[in-house]
């Protein structure tokens, strides 16, 4: 089984799995999240990440993960 290949940041990563884990943790609480600035830069990189981890799974491994527009519609 072939790996998938990503470029990280480490510490943007860092910071990224942080507020991944705040919001969490509000969810969890049934609190509502309300961003700070720059949070939408992080999680705008975590939207690509795994846009990009879909991407090479559907064409290095043949697995169909990736959003479609109309995938509600299916």
């Amino acid at each position: 089984m072939n790996d998938i290949i990503a470029n990280i940041n480490g510490p943007l990563f860092r910071n990224q799995r942080l507020l991944l884990l705040k919001i969490a943790d509000l969810a969890q609480k049934k609190q509502p999240y309300l961003p700070d600035s720059g949070n939408s830069d992080l999680l705008e990189g975590l939207v690509n990440l795994t846009d990009d981890i879909a991407d090479q799974a559907h064409d290095e491994h043949g697995i169909d993960c990736l959003l479609e527009e109309n995938a509600d519609d299916e």
